[in-house]
């Protein structure tokens, strides 16, 4: 066994060479199994698989609902968003790392071609046909 103040360095090394390297250009890059595996390479903190659930499904819920389609996304806004969703299930979580999952996500999403629209995309939305029953 590695003494402490080597074994923390030793540990710390072993644990940076055995991240994981995502591409962002994988097919399905922006999908839970992919944004996880991301997170948890990229976080030197425990992320029990019941937070980053929860997590995740206030993320989703942001970013499906309160943004939609084609509109701004904030931070601030999705950090609220989470963990307030957090808070309805009983999860009491640190901001600080709720923070840093969001930025490791954002960044992320951000390199995955076509997940945010800028300013010379050009969108046209979907519109529903009506049924008439003439």
């Amino acid at each position: 066994m590695l003494k402490v103040e080597i074994g923390l360095f030793n540990l710390y090394r072993m644990e940076a060479n055995n991240k994981e390297l995502i591409s962002p250009l994988i097919e399905d890059a922006f999908s839970e199994p992919v944004l996880h595996r991301v997170v948890l390479s990229k976080i030197d903190f425990e992320l029990p698989d019941e937070i980053w659930y929860e997590i995740n499904e206030g993320f989703s819920f942001y970013w499906n609902e309160e943004v939609g389609f084609g509109n701004d996304v904030y931070f601030d806004g999705a950090c609220q968003s989470i963990q307030k969703h957090l808070n309805s299930v009983g999860i009491l979580y640190p901001y600080d790392k709720l923070g840093i999952i969001l930025e490791i996500l954002f960044d992320f999403i951000g390199q995955i071609p076509g997940a945010f629209l800028d300013g010379s995309d050009i969108v046209i939305p979907k519109q529903r046909k009506e049924n008439h029953d003439d």
